[in-house]
């Protein structure tokens, strides 16, 4: 196997290395996102598998991002036992946490978050989400019933923090046959530019099995270990596009939709955005 693979974001080349990466293979000739199994089925937008709309007003998102900061400085100091200015901000970061341990230790904690935890009422944006999708919504996950995570993801500029091209249903598939029913939503919180946007392969979710070249069990990319499954074609196509999607706005997304890669091309500023799931309401 290649230890270097190639991908295309916009106009850009990117290339990773996979040394020591589990082995890719096809899938069988199967359509994973299908009526009974993707709640975005019904959505205007499902031949793309994504779209973005606003949620939040400017004072709402300038509420969002300062708990969120707050949030942040307190992981810092709490887990790193490092001053955070008075003017720390979401941007600036990397200028704080300078080391990759450090980072990993704060992110350890910002991976596991609830909507208490930071300025996010997500009881209260439900019914907006709702609106848009035309159906109700739960963060609680039916297989289980445990109320979802908010991850907080933090890309500093220049580095590998980031998962490879995957779809989020595929672990479930792997380890269970269940087609987890749920869609992805991403908003933007702070640095978050045409260099640094989530990269998405539009109509990738329509994709048979066959036609995806991916792993079965975990990844490992830039000496990174990963639990998603890395794709490494898809359709004979390797090439993602930055999603669009403004500050007060929301990414909705299939979770079937391939995705990732997420490089923040930015020369000096952090990306923060945050992520989580929400299953249709019985």
């Amino acid at each position: 196997m290649e230890d270097i693979l190639s991908y295309t974001i916009g106009d850009k080349k990117y290339e990773v290395s996979v040394k020591d990466c589990p082995p890719f293979d096809y899938g069988k000739d199967v359509r994973l996102s299908r009526a009974d199994t993707d709640i975005v089925y019904t959505q205007p937008w499902y031949d793309e598998g994504h779209t973005s709309a606003g949620f939040l007003s400017e004072e709402e998102f300038a509420s969002l991002k300062q708990g969120l900061t707050q949030s942040v400085a307190g992981i810092i100091r709490n887990e790193l036992g490092l001053d955070v200015p008075a003017d720390f901000s979401l941007e600036r970061y990397h200028d704080v946490v300078t080391s990759r341990e450090d980072h990993f230790k704060v992110v350890g904690k910002t991976r596991d978050l609830f909507a208490e935890d930071f300025n996010f009422p997500v009881k209260e944006v439900l019914p907006k989400f709702e609106k848009i999708l035309g159906f109700s919504l739960t963060d609680i996950n039916p297989e289980d019933g445990k109320e979802l995570h908010i991850i907080v993801r933090i890309n500093r500029p220049g580095s590998s923090d980031y998962n490879p091209p995957h779809k989020d249903v595929y672990e479930r598939v792997d380890e269970a046959g269940y087609i987890p029913p749920f869609v992805n939503l991403w908003i933007p919180i702070a640095g978050v530019t045409e260099n640094s946007s989530l990269p998405i392969a539009p109509g990738s979710h329509k994709l048979t099995e066959d036609k995806v070249l991916r792993t079965h069990n975990g990844a490992v990319v830039e000496g990174n270990k990963y639990r998603v499954r890395m794709i490494r074609e898809w359709g004979g196509s390797s090439h993602l596009e930055r999603a669009k999607v403004d500050y007060g706005e929301v990414l909705f997304f299939s979770g079937h939709l391939i995705h990732g890669l997420a490089v923040n091309a930015e020369p000096d500023t952090t990306r923060v955005a945050l992520e989580f799931r929400l299953f249709k309401k019985d």
